[in-house]
């Protein structure tokens, strides 16, 4: 069976040494490579395009919050769980594309409970296959879409504007701001990227990418990329080339049949 690809980054030897230790004794791990600092960390893992990453919130160089927006801004998408000496209560601050923490003193029995959980979302078994079915569902189950099919957009002048679903190109954040593009506008709009997926559940959308959720309607073209994943070219003005996450990838195939 596939291994999960696995990385540690923690710059205090006694914890880093613990931890691996830890993590050789679990049967669907491989561990490929083990960081000191958080300079050392990004190297790393652009080098080894690990699955998941074990990431020490204060390691010296950079931090582990610093490392995750950097793996973002790179569109490298390892799982990646915080090594952290914080309570739950404070990691509440948090938001960098983590799936859980790791709190020290390590316990193997936490350890094992969050691989555990960890392993649907990179096997697929049920996480796809779940969102996969939900989603099958919208796109097809008519009758469950809203009645009200249009979106509130700021204009320039700061006057709200109602944008037909169907109008609607894609949606897509920017230095923290949520933007909604339409064949030739923009708008910026005051919602979350996830509180838009959540309106537009019922209709003919996907989140793509944590940065991106699109018509499927509007996909002009689907694009091969590196490493399995794909670009989709929107039909708007500018032909917008929109990453597909490697999450996202099997989603993508089974609704166009690819």
């Amino acid at each position: 069976m596939e291994k999960i690809r696995t990385i540690i980054a923690d710059d205090e030897f006694p914890a880093r040494s613990e931890l691996e230790f830890l993590l050789e004794g679990i049967d669907d791990i491989q561990l490929v490579g083990v960081a000191e600092d958080g300079i050392q960390a990004l190297e790393l893992i652009k080098e080894k395009s690990p699955d998941l990453v074990f990431l020490d919130i204060q390691m010296g160089g950079k931090t582990g919050l610093e490392v995750a927006k950097e793996l973002m801004d790179l569109e490298l998408e390892p799982i990646i769980v915080f090594i952290t000496a914080y309570d739950e209560y404070a990691l509440d601050a948090f938001t960098v594309n983590a799936v859980d923490y790791l709190l020290k003193p390590y316990e193997e029995e936490r350890l094992i409970k969050l691989i555990n959980r960890i392993k649907p979302l990179y096997f697929k078994e049920q996480a796809i296959e779940e969102k996969l079915t939900d989603l099958i569902e919208k796109i097809r189950d008519k009758g469950r879409i809203s009645k009200i099919e249009k979106l509130a957009v700021r204009t320039n002048k700061g006057n709200l504007k109602l944008l037909e679903y169907n109008d609607i190109i894609l949606l897509y954040t920017h230095d923290s701001k949520v933007y909604v593009k339409t064949y030739d506008q923009e708008y910026q709009i005051d919602l979350s990227l996830s509180e838009l997926e959540d309106r537009l559940k019922q209709a003919e959308f996907l989140r793509v990418h944590r940065s991106y959720l699109i018509n499927l309607n509007k996909i002009k073209e689907i694009v091969p990329w590196f490493k399995g994943k794909y670009q989709v070219l929107m039909g708007d003005d500018r032909q917008m080339e929109v990453p597909v996450s490697r999450a996202k990838v099997k989603d993508l195939q089974k609704v166009f049949g690819i």
